[in-house]
């Protein structure tokens, strides 16, 4: 296998990569109100719409960047005004979307039509058909996006909700249909993906997103509620952090040529979901306002859901660090055991603190082991 040459990230897209953390962690304070102790489903579903729109321009810009961009102050300029958009896109995020439809849907529109106008400009650029031809397929996901949001705002709310979501979701789905080979390669012919820089684009967002939560668990340490429980709770959020790491960091063999790396990045979207709804669950555990029930079942919904992203990425591990059915059966059995538990002690948040901190320490345990095993 050939060695492949890494591209540098570049200080401009770890500036880009602020603004779209700031944006998600904006979207998660939809679901950090409760009614009744449990989140509106309608704020649920808004979240998760947002999270996906976000995400996927953050990702969609990351693929031009990896494949095409110069770090040119063309392409500069081109992340500094999508920057803008997102700003006053996620301030207009609200739990009641009729009164903040136009305002949010607007400048992503405006996103989507500055990403496809950078495929535009490459097209015409290139020389290679090959170059061309993927170009292409972003023209179909990019322009139906645009047309659709656009239109959507001039609809009336109900039909331009439908619209709207619709053409999202189309557009998020497209790149694996359009852009996934047989066997998940490119043609030789073609521009590949970028393979290191890929991984380490996705891992260095999924880091800051890592950054949000201690930056929401930071109650938990002022002077009125620093305790033990304080300390376990940081010790869960470093315990997750090292099993995502291990995988991305240490098992992945970033070596591969000709692949669309399509793959690492539909996998980290259950990341992003699942450290959301982590970030929220610890700031509710003992939360009057709160049900624990939906709190402890919020927290290994998002434990399942990192989990499920993380172990994804097998296919692209190296050949001596493909997982064992022993290590699924401790990794996603340890979870659903940690939550059953949770049901006896449901009373004492404090008990359900200790059983996750223990429940996760353990497969991050597992998961250091079983690579330092195979090193």
């Amino acid at each position: 296998m050939t060695l492949i040459k890494h591209k540098k990230v570049e200080l401009t897209e770890l500036f880009y990569d602020l603004v779209f953390v700031y944006a998600i962690s904006q979207i998660t304070t939809l679901i950090h109100h409760v009614h009744h102790g449990i989140v509106i489903p309608y704020a649920f579903f808004t979240f998760v719409i947002a999270l996906i729109i976000f995400v996927n321009s953050w990702m969609v810009q990351t693929v031009f960047t990896n494949r095409f961009g110069q770090n040119s102050l063309t392409n500069i300029l081109f992340m500094f005004a999508q920057m803008l958009c997102l700003l006053i896109s996620s301030t207009a995020v609200t739990e009641e979307w009729s009164t903040s439809f136009v305002p949010f849907i607007l400048p992503m529109a405006f996103i989507s039509l500055l990403l496809l106008l950078q495929y535009v400009i490459e097209y015409f650029n290139t020389k290679v058909e090959a170059d061309r031809d993927l170009i292409r397929q972003y023209f179909y996901i990019l322009g139906i996006r645009s047309l659709t949001l656009f239109v959507s705002i001039f609809l009336p709310y109900q039909f331009g909700l439908i619209l709207a979501v619709s053409g999202v979701l189309l557009t998020w789905i497209l790149p694996g249909i359009l852009t996934n080979p047989k066997q998940g390669h490119v043609s030789e012919k073609t521009r590949a993906i970028n393979f290191p820089h890929l991984v380490e684009r996705l891992s260095l967002l999924v880091i800051i997103t890592f950054g949000e939560m201690i930056i929401g668990i930071a109650p938990y340490f002022s002077v009125d509620n620093l305790s033990v429980a304080s300390f376990l709770i940081f010790i869960i959020v470093t315990n997750l952090f090292m099993i995502y790491i291990v995988e991305i960091d240490h098992m992945i063999d970033v070596n591969q040529d000709r692949v669309t790396g399509n793959g690492a990045i539909y996998y980290h979207y259950p990341i992003f979901l699942g450290l959301s709804l982590i970030t929220v669950s610890l700031s509710f555990i003992g939360n009057q306002a709160a049900n624990n029930l939906f709190s402890i079942c919020l927290l290994y919904l998002g434990i399942l859901l990192l989990l499920f992203g993380v172990f994804a990425h097998q296919h692209y591990n190296k050949s001596s660090h493909q997982f064992t059915n022993k290590l699924y059966w401790v990794e996603f059995g340890m979870p659903i055991l940690g939550l059953l538990l949770s049901f006896l002690t449901l009373q004492s948040a404090f008990a359900l603190i200790v059983i996750a901190c223990l429940v996760t320490l353990i497969m991050m345990i597992v998961m250091i082991s079983f690579n330092l095993k195979r090193i």
